[in-house]
């Protein structure tokens, strides 16, 4: 059973699509800016261990908010581009998003809003120079 507390400030962040250096750079940009963020951890799919992609997870505690003076202005690289599914309640979800949005070019795929929280699913990429 999850904390009360703990779901009306936290969003649960997936990565799929991508590799371990990948997963480290957006949760990089993730811990600096909300620094109680939990440790992240990487699961593989459904089946034997190792036959699914690997899904990389963190719980971000927005209260812990610093701003995004810690993010890079000219963003983060990365390889490739890396799916972000994002859940929560509505605003706490939203301050992730904002973040991600100041390190990286994101591509919104879709959301799905329920009665108290959401599902929200993003696209990262490197940003490029404008």
């Amino acid at each position: 059973m999850t904390d009360a507390r703990e779901s009306a400030d936290h969003v649960s962040v997936h990565l799929t699509d991508c590799g371990h250096q990948d997963a480290g750079a957006v949760f990089g940009v993730l811990e600096a800016v909300f620094p109680e963020a939990g440790p992240p951890r990487g699961e593989t799919g459904p089946g034997a261990p190792g036959a699914g992609p690997m899904i990389w997870c963190m719980s971000v505690d927005t209260r812990t908010r610093t701003g995004g003076d810690a993010v890079q202005p000219e963003g983060t690289p990365l390889s490739g581009a890396v799916t972000a599914d994002l859940f929560g309640a509505a605003d706490p979800v939203r301050q992730v998003k904002e973040e991600l949005e100041r390190a990286f070019a994101v591509e919104h795929r879709g959301h799905v809003s329920g009665e108290h929280e959401m599902e929200l699913r993003l696209r990262l990429a490197t940003r490029t120079a404008s």
